[in-house]
């Protein structure tokens, strides 16, 4: 989902909590919220593409942006 689709959900009391963990595909970050009604729901562009973002700390930004006041960062060890 987008950023304006997490913002309105975040709204909504949807996401309970957001997380940013290692890319599975690439060396980056990602950012995925969990769902009020369970699951993950990832942060993509508008076409639907995962994004990933060079840093933990960008990462977190981007988290921060949809409204959570902390974010959970899973490490890859």
């Amino acid at each position: 989902m987008t950023k304006t689709e997490l913002r309105d959900l975040f709204s909504q009391q949807m996401l309970v909590e957001a997380v940013v963990e290692p890319s599975l595909t690439s060396g980056g970050w990602i950012v995925e919220f969990r769902h009020a009604r369970g699951g993950l729901v990832p942060l993509t562009d508008g076409k639907g593409i995962e994004q990933c973002f060079q840093d933990v700390d960008l990462a977190t930004e981007n988290a921060l942006d949809i409204g959570f006041h902390q974010v959970r960062i899973v490490d890859s060890d």
